[in-house]
């Protein structure tokens, strides 16, 4: 076994989570729409249930939107998953076609033990499949699919949450040469309460699962991913990618170590700001509108800080999330 970051050990990965590790994968969210209630299911209120496509935390409404998350990520992959994405067949087909005709590599979750004709139509696209068998009932159903989505060349095995051990997993992933996937249980205002009352001990925001995963290290090609790994590695590093192009195309941001960004952020009269673009363009100090202001530079803030103040209009630094919902993190007034 080998160990990573945050608790996260293995003895096999996949080309999905290796580009998951780097932070180069980008997560298509297909539909919110499942045909399970599984009691673990941490999927927010925003998603869960509703027929909504999000890639990371953009919704999207075309593939121009989803191109656009691409290239600001630089992606090398994507992570299909919902909600259950084959209940969208043919949306889920739609974005693998898109997606390999820019050569990146693709893993999908499924609930469905997929039938035969289903796997084929997936294979001309799919590098990675990754079977979930709800709340880990009725494994053995998932065994058929498994070997026909490896006879077809797509690289297979089950991802599963650490609830509970089950010797029949380890049994089909070890006579199949399958890979495991085991996730330490993330906690989640939509499932708090069911682990809460299963009696699952929740500390911060997810459930050690350790002694589980310790049973399941004698399946061959095994990892254990936690849920700190998810958010303290692989969440930063996406962060940290997206940050740099975003400085890169703008020139405006300081990227910090945890994948934020620092600028400057003003904010007044509209007729004011109307005039201070005028300024800026004239000037060639480069800058981002947003819906309530503009984003520049903290040197264009040391330049024009005292006509800004002159002028009525108000002064931060603000500390922000690269994504496209643009969190922030921070913001300090200057006064």
């Amino acid at each position: 076994m080998k160990k990573i970051e945050a608790g996260s050990y293995y003895s096999y990965l996949t080309e999905g989570c290796k580009l998951c590790r780097r932070g180069a994968k980008l997560v298509l969210f297909v539909t919110g729409l499942c045909n399970n209630s599984c009691f673990y299911c941490p999927i927010s209120l925003e998603k869960k249930g509703k027929d909504v496509i999000f890639a990371n935390e953009r919704e999207i409404k075309s593939f121009s939107d989803f191109e656009e998350e691409l290239n600001l990520m630089d992606a090398k992959g994507i992570a299909i998953t919902g909600g259950e994405p084959l209940l969208k067949l043919e949306r889920v087909l739609d974005f693998l076609k898109f997606s390999n005709a820019l050569n990146l590599h693709s893993h999908l979750y499924t609930s469905i033990p997929a039938k035969k004709h289903v796997i084929e139509r997936l294979s001309k696209y799919l590098d990675e499949i990754r079977f979930h068998p709800p709340e880990l009932k009725s494994v053995n159903l998932y065994e058929e699919p498994l070997k026909v989505a490896k006879k077809l060349g797509i690289e297979s095995g089950f991802e599963i949450p650490a609830i509970k051990y089950d010797k029949n997993i380890v049994e089909i992933l070890n006579k199949n040469d399958a890979f495991l996937n085991l996730n330490e249980l993330e906690c989640s205002p939509t499932n708090y309460e069911a682990l809460i009352g299963r009696n699952f001990k929740v500390k911060d925001y997810y459930v050690d699962c350790s002694k589980i995963a310790k049973k399941y290290e004698v399946v061959k090609k095994f990892h254990y991913c936690t849920a700190r790994f998810k958010d303290s590695v692989q969440f930063r590093r996406r962060l940290i990618r997206m940050a740099k192009n975003l400085a890169k195309m703008h020139g405006i941001y300081e990227v910090t170590k945890d994948g934020t960004l620092i600028c400057g952020f003003i904010e007044g009269d509209a007729e004011k700001i109307k005039v201070l673009k005028k300024i800026l363009r004239e000037n060639n100090y480069k800058f981002v509108e947003v819906d309530n202001g503009i984003e520049v530079s903290m040197t264009t803030v040391e330049k024009l800080g005292e006509y800004l103040k002159a002028e009525g209009l108000r002064i931060s630094v603000i500390e922000k999330y690269p994504t496209s919902n643009r969190i922030v993190v921070e913001a300090i007034p200057l006064r």
